[in-house]
């Protein structure tokens, strides 16, 4: 057709492959909030653990429960407005709240992976798919869907793309509004300023300035909020405080006690041989663009707030889980190089074992688990050999270099 150009050409072709993506996308979620969503009549009755302050403060906004959970106030607030709006259960309200956040989540990092840093359709789909069905950041939230993680991880993934696409202002209302959900997304308000100089390497360059005003914005912001709303619940919460502690170095001592048997294996099972693939990405990172590569230090900083805030939680894998995005991300980042139908089948099987590790499909007391988990590491070295050593390749194609994605 005269007049018409790639440039014009391409979007369109584009929207039938994203509507097929959100599609499976949508599939994966509901079949995950099948298998593990408490469905029966009055399921927060059988609820645990912190799930029971936050369906209280979904009862009534301002309820006095436990630090810190007191000041989590805006998932408990929507499914409080929900009720009044729809006169829906609460227990229906927190189910679905969950399934949109949750499916949210998986699209909009399917949309990171593909718009932003321009992965391969196959690898960002099936990409998504492993960060839905992740154990603890899908699954678990679907078993006990009275929590707060869902749009706390929803607002974490939006949060690092505005950073990596400077969005200065647009970063700080996502940050300011994550604190009112959870005060753990204040974390990531420094890493504009580091991110920042990172690209300058100059602490008088306009972003890095505006990033240290706006980590100071959204501090001052957030305990603002934090004087609202103790007055609204009428009781002195304490910052750092919780789980019924009344000082930082007391709950400190409270979370630090719990899985000492355990903590290596839970940390290691939050994303299981993807740890490993990780560290190798962040090597490659490393070499090839050093201490400017935007993903090794979003990494780095991310990885530190995690292991702060371990120091006051006793659930380490919903506390390193909030790091999926880039472990998945930089898992496929190393995994899009594969271009030849036969090596993508490999890829497909690596996401396959560690789906079935994060479906407990694999017996987990028998030694199996240890022989996928072992399978995977072994089929992702065979990948990384060049195309012309490995046997199920015999025509090796040029394999674009990472170097001209437009991530850093």
């Amino acid at each position: 057709m005269r007049g018409v150009t790639a440039a014009t050409v391409a979007p369109v072709n584009r929207v039938p492959r994203r509507v097929a993506v959100y599609l499976g996308l949508a599939t994966v979620s509901l079949l995950n909030l099948i298998s593990y969503a408490p469905l029966q009549p009055n399921a927060h009755e059988r609820a645990w653990g912190d799930a029971l302050n936050y369906y209280a403060m979904s009862e009534h906004t301002g309820a006095r429960v436990d630090n810190p959970f007191a000041l989590r106030m805006l998932s408990p607030w929507l499914i409080h407005l929900g009720n009044k709006l729809t006169g829906l259960s609460l227990d229906s309200l927190w189910v679905g709240f969950t399934f949109v956040m949750l499916l949210a989540s998986a699209i909009v990092f399917f949309e990171f992976l593909w718009s932003h840093l321009k992965l391969q359709l196959f690898t960002s789909a099936l990409a998504a798919v492993a960060l839905a069905c992740t154990f603890w950041y899908g699954p678990y939230a679907f078993s006990n869907p009275y929590l707060v993680d869902p749009l706390n991880n929803l607002l974490y993934l939006v949060a690092l793309w505005l950073l990596f696409n400077r969005k200065a202002i647009w970063f700080t209302v996502v940050v300011i509004i994550g604190t009112i959900n959870k005060e753990t997304t204040l974390l990531l308000a420094p890493l504009y300023p580091i991110l920042a100089w990172t690209r300058t390497r100059s602490f008088r360059d306009k972003a890095f300035l505006g990033g240290v005003l706006a980590f100071i914005v959204a501090g001052v912001v957030y305990f603002g909020f934090r004087l609202w709303a103790q007055s609204l619940i009428g009781g002195d919460y304490g910052f750092g405080a919780g789980q019924a502690n009344k000082g930082l170095l007391g709950n400190i001592r409270f979370a630090l006690s719990a899985d000492k048997q355990s903590l290596h294996g839970a940390l290691f099972d939050t994303f299981h041989f993807f740890w490993l693939i990780f560290a190798y990405a962040l090597y490659r990172e490393y070499r090839r663009h050093g201490l400017r590569s935007l993903l090794l230090v979003s990494s780095a900083w991310l990885a530190l707030c995690c292991l702060a805030g371990r120091l006051v939680a006793t659930d380490t894998q919903r506390v390193f889980v909030m790091m999926a995005p880039l472990v998945i991300g930089l898992v496929a980042v190393v995994l899009d190089e594969q271009r030849t139908e036969a090596r993508r089948v490999w890829v497909g099987v690596l996401f396959f074992l560690y789906l079935a590790l994060n479906y407990r499909i694999v017996p987990r007391s028998t030694g199996i688990d240890f022989v996928v988990e072992s399978a995977g590491l072994l089929v992702f070295a065979l990948l990384m050999f060049p195309p012309s050593w490995t046997p199920w390749r015999r025509n090796p194609e040029p394999v674009r270099e990472l170097d001209s994605l437009p991530r850093n």
